[in-house]
């Protein structure tokens, strides 16, 4: 890495386990640069899963110990602090109009970031809860820059190949990563944070997802596309994609200029 790793990052997310799922191995890597990582989780996640394995939840309790598996998760991985506000798992898009914007620029104003992440206009998966905290983040993030000019806002991304390749219904920008950070040296640590939220079954196939496409060689995978698949990696190249671990992220602002589907930088 040749720039110097920004002061401060604020990833702003829907759920608990949602940072991880979409940049565990940058928050591993940039915390150990150095940077201070900051997480706001808008939900608490009291409507997902209720355990994986012998972990048996009830309902009431699901919302408490989600927050304090992300607390212990985001610890483990070097984050800061973890901001938690708390409502109900699918219960975004029914508050009142401006509290969540006006409660994300409270903290930007708060934490000041170099650096700001959320997810995309689509969400990555379409959950309406994702797709409020792209809108408020966004909304929030929009007067922020107003008092620190320097800032920059990032949306979760991935390679447009394998968002068709897996059909996935994202936006343009979801699908134009202009940043790929390298995690071969903190993606193991990524899955093991995966692995401790143990309450969520997303989580643990997303990390048995990791396992099985970088603890051998990482287009097994594919099965009988898998020549296929390093024919496509290779002429890809040239765009600036590699097979190794990596998180992508598209830079929303300041707005990229005669961008073209090549990937601009390794770092933030």
């Amino acid at each position: 890495m040749t720039s110097k790793p920004p002061k401060k990052i604020l990833l702003i997310f829907a759920h608990p386990d949602d940072e991880t799922s979409s940049c565990g191995g940058t928050i591993s890597k940039y915390s150990k640069l150095g940077s201070e990582i900051f997480v706001c989780t808008a939900t608490n996640g009291n409507k997902g899963d209720l355990g994986t394995g012998d972990l048996v939840l009830k309902r009431e309790e699901l919302g408490s110990f989600r927050e304090n598996e992300e607390k212990a998760v985001l610890k483990f991985l070097g984050a800061k602090d973890v901001i938690q506000l708390g409502y109900d798992d699918q219960g975004l898009e029914l508050l009142d109009v401006s509290i969540l914007e006006n409660q994300f620029f409270d903290i930007l104003m708060d934490i000041k970031p170099n650096i700001v992440i959320t997810f995309g206009e689509r969400g990555f998966s379409g959950h309406t809860d994702h797709i409020q905290a792209h809108i408020n983040a966004k909304n929030a993030f929009v007067k922020y820059v107003k008092f620190s000019p320097g800032a920059k806002l990032l949306y979760t991304a991935m390679p447009r190949f394998f968002a068709e390749f897996r059909n996935m219904d994202l936006s343009e920008d979801e699908k134009s990563p202009s940043i790929a950070i390298n995690i071969s040296s903190t993606w193991e640590k990524k899955v093991k944070a995966l692995r401790m939220y143990k309450s969520q079954n997303d989580a643990q196939e997303i990390a048995k997802m990791f396992e099985e496409m970088y603890s051998s060689d990482n287009f097994d995978n594919f099965g009988e596309s898998k020549e296929i698949i390093i024919d496509l990696f290779n002429s890809l190249k040239k765009f600036g994609y590699t097979n190794n671990p990596t998180e992508y992220f598209h830079q929303a602002y300041p707005k990229l200029k005669n961008y073209s589907d090549i990937v601009l930088s390794s770092n933030f």
